[in-house]
Formats: C-alpha cells, sequence, structure tokens
C-alpha cells in the first residue's frame, strides 16, 4: 500500500471500500497526514471483517451420559476440513475453525466399537468408514443431522435441524458471540426413540431403540419421500408419520418441504452445537 509523499509534491493515497482499493485525489500532505493513514488502516480492516476473513467457531458440546462420534460432511463444492470425525466423552467440548464458505452438515454416531481387525462401527448414526474420521462419507440414516451453509445469500449463515431422515439424537445449534445475540437458537431435545411408532425402530443387538426412522427410509414409496409425482411442496404434505416428528421437535424439518417453520439464518456468528442439550 502507498502512502502519501511528504510535503508540497502531490500524491496518491489508498483508500479502501469494502474489497477494493481506490487511489484517493491527489492533496497536500498537512498535520492531518496522519489521521489519513489511520483512516486507511480502519477501512482495510472493515473490509476485511466484511470479506469474511475470520473463521466460524464451532463448539461441539456432549451433555449425553454416554460417548459420541460425531461425524462432519461438507457439501460438494465446498473445500472439505481437515477433521470429519472426533470422539467426544461425556461432558466433554471441543471447537473447530471452518472456513465462512463452507457448507455441510454434522450429526453424532452413538454406540460406536472397534472390532478384531480395529474397524469402528456404530450402532446409530455410522458413516461406514470403519474409522474415527468418516472421510467425507454421510451418515447412515436414521441420524439428526445440523446442517450449515456460512456466508450464503446476502451474507447470511443458514442453518437448520433435520429429522428428514430420521432421528438417533436430541441436538440444539446456539449461536453466540459478538453478532449471534440476536439470532435464534433451535432445538430437538425430545427423546423421539422412546416414543417411536414401532414400525419406524432402528433397534441395537441387546434390543434397545437406537433410532427412530423416516416414513421414507422404512416404507421407500414416493409419497412418503417426496419424489416422482410428490416432488413438489403442493404435491408432498407432511404424513402422520411426519406430524408425529414435528410435534416432538416443532423447529426441526420433518419432511423435505418443511423450509417455512425450519431454517434459521444468522450474520457471522460462531455456534454451540449441544448432544442431548437438556440431560444432567
Amino acid at each position: 500500500m502507498a502512502f502519501c509523499i511528504l510535503w508540497e509534491l502531490p500524491y496518491n493515497c489508498l483508500l479502501l471500500t469494502f474489497s477494493y482499493i481506490n487511489f484517493c485525489s491527489f492533496l497536500k500532505v498537512t498535520s492531518v497526514m496522519v489521521n489519513v493513514m489511520i483512516l486507511c488502516f480502519s477501512l482495510l480492516l472493515s473490509s476485511l471483517l466484511l470479506q469474511g476473513v475470520h473463521s466460524t467457531t464451532f463448539t461441539f458440546k456432549n451433555r449425553c451420559n454416554f460417548t459420541v462420534w460425531p461425524g462432519i460432511l461438507t457439501n460438494a463444492g465446498t473445500a472439505p476440513l481437515s477433521i470429519t470425525g472426533f470422539e467426544l466423552g461425556s461432558n466433554a467440548s471441543l471447537a473447530i475453525p471452518v472456513p465462512q464458505k463452507w457448507s455441510g452438515r454434522f450429526w453424532a454416531r452413538q454406540g460406536c466399537s472397534n472390532d478384531a481387525s480395529r474397524r469402528l462401527s456404530c450402532q446409530s448414526a455410522d458413516c461406514g468408514s470403519g474409522l474415527l474420521q468418516c472421510n467425507n462419507a454421510g451418515a447412515i440414516p436414521p441420524a439428526t443431522l445440523v446442517e450449515f451453509t456460512l456466508n450464503g445469500a446476502d451474507g447470511k449463515d443458514f442453518y437448520d435441524i433435520s429429522n428428514v431422515d430420521g432421528f438417533n439424537l436430541p441436538v440444539s445449534i446456539v449461536p453466540h458471540g459478538l453478532n449471534g445475540t440476536n439470532c435464534s437458537s433451535v432445538l430437538c431435545s425430545a427423546n423421539i426413540n422412546s416414543r417411536c411408532p414401532q414400525e419406524l425402530w432402528l433397534k441395537a443387538a441387546d434390543g434397545s431403540v437406537v433410532g427412530c426412522k423416516s416414513a421414507c427410509l422404512a416404507f421407500n414409496t414416493d409419497e412418503y419421500c417426496c419424489r416422482g409425482a410428490y416432488g413438489s411442496p403442493s404435491a408432498c404434505r407432511p404424513s402422520s408419520y411426519a406430524q408425529y416428528f414435528k410435534k416432538a421437535c416443532p423447529q426441526a424439518y420433518s419432511y423435505a418441504y418443511d423450509d417455512a417453520t425450519s431454517t434459521f439464518t444468522c450474520i457471522g456468528a460462531d455456534y454451540l452445537i449441544t448432544f442431548c442439550p437438556h440431560s444432567t
């Protein structure tokens, strides 16, 4: 960046307007030169902030009374994160910085263990990689999903909790930080597994219900999956099963076209994601 030339000589001063640097008009240096330099630096800093140079921090908190293994899947067209899975003990937390143009999803694997060949497998929401890292493989449903698109349209973050692929664990999203105080928290705290219709059960080897399938997953029909002749908001209406999920978690997606009450936005916040948010 060029600064102003001293005394009576004409000079150019770089003036920042958001991310573009324009040349100042020819000026004479006076006693305000230092103030001009400070202004230029302030505009540079503001421009960098507006461009989203800083990352968004996701803090994961496990309030379940058991260990979970969160997984991360980056959407196509976005650079994947270096971490795609990790172990999180009861009451433990972990903060992960994420680029502000990132989009993808998080979920929690439950009941994971290594077999004789050291391959990791989980009772619910397994990603099938056989490893702690999911390596950009998604959750095998049923799985409660936390979905984000950062710095999207109008610079907004878009986020939601989705039970479209079924449910395995309660979760919440709480925006925080300087810009998060006026943004909406999203909560799905009900233990849907405990009231899940029997035809939607996912059971572990010991017979316990560890997941509640969506009707699409359980029955695989166009009507339940919002496809074919039912592939539009007007044609695909919430089934009795979707209504069950919606009643249990009113802020979460219950079927594919549940956008009106299930998508939330914020600008420039960090986010706390808590598994089993109401557990003690």
